[in-house]
């Protein structure tokens, strides 16, 4: 059964805790036979709680990397499926699409299964439908998108003290010095609506939240500029010939613009 193999862990923080109640509702209606146990992962202790959810406080003051390292002894089962609390799962979620995953992860010997094409690959893997090769020579090939992830593969990849950002960076050149086996699912297994940027809310998100009688009254909608400028940002770093996007990188560097793929 998925619950003997498969743990969901939602990473969150206090500052974060006003968007749980949401996530945790859309979660149980879009999941309502979830098999797998679920753990929240905050930093601060709460009182909250919910239905059919653990919530776990690492501690105060402790980043992303220190709360799963913290995490990690509370979790027995060998595979994890790791998202973030901004990441509301809005689709139908079915135990046998995860639970077939699993099997191919046991089969091809997986460490990490991500489940969000970007950065995307066209190269089958294997004989397998919807499943493709992930290069390891890009930035956030293995990135903190929702994903399977082999339990003792998230710990060797939790080296140090890290803010969550430089953390994301590691997680490429660390997979590559392992041999990590990772792969991508097309398969629309894990789907999410992407609620926040920069501590607002998204412009997608905002209409979705509407129209679902839903709301987050802490939160202000992000700028239209604030808005286009990520997305011309991330559209950029898609597209551009390598060789030009250094390029822009360097001409950015003299700006002042600090790239945490740098520290890497």
């Amino acid at each position: 059964m998925l619950k003997e193999k498969l743990t969901l862990v939602i990473n969150s923080c206090d500052k974060f805790s006003d968007l749980w109640e949401n996530h945790i509702d859309i979660l149980n209606k879009s999941w309502p036979d979830r098999e797998a146990e679920t753990l929240l992962v905050t930093d601060k202790d709460t009182t909250a709680s919910f239905e059919g959810v653990e919530i776990f406080s690492a501690g105060e003051k402790k980043e992303y990397p220190q709360r799963m390292a913290a995490a990690l002894p509370r979790i027995k089962t060998e595979y994890i499926l790791i998202t973030l609390d901004d990441y509301f799962p809005i689709k139908k979620i079915e135990n046998w699409r995860l639970e077939r995953l699993i099997e191919i992860m046991d089969a091809e010997k997986l460490d990490y299964i991500r489940l969000f094409a970007d950065p995307n690959s066209r190269k089958p893997f294997k004989k397998y439908k919807k499943l493709y090769e992930i290069p390891l020579d890009v930035n956030y090939a293995v990135n903190l998108y929702q994903g399977i992830w082999r339990r003792d593969f998230v710990e060797k990849t939790l080296k140090e003290a890290q803010t969550i950002w430089k953390y994301e960076v590691s997680l490429t050149p660390t997979a590559r010095e392992l041999g990590a086996r990772c792969v991508l699912s097309k398969g629309g297994e894990f789907e999410i609506l992407d609620v926040i940027r920069k501590g607002k809310l998204l412009h997608k998100a905002s209409r979705w939240l509407k129209r679902n009688g839903r709301e987050l009254p802490e939160r202000e909608v992000i700028s239209r500029k604030e808005e286009i400028r990520i997305k011309v940002f991330a559209a950029g770093k898609k597209i551009l010939p390598k060789k030009l996007a250094i390029a822009v990188k360097n001409r950015l560097r003299k700006k002042g613009f600090v790239f945490f793929s740098d520290a890497v």
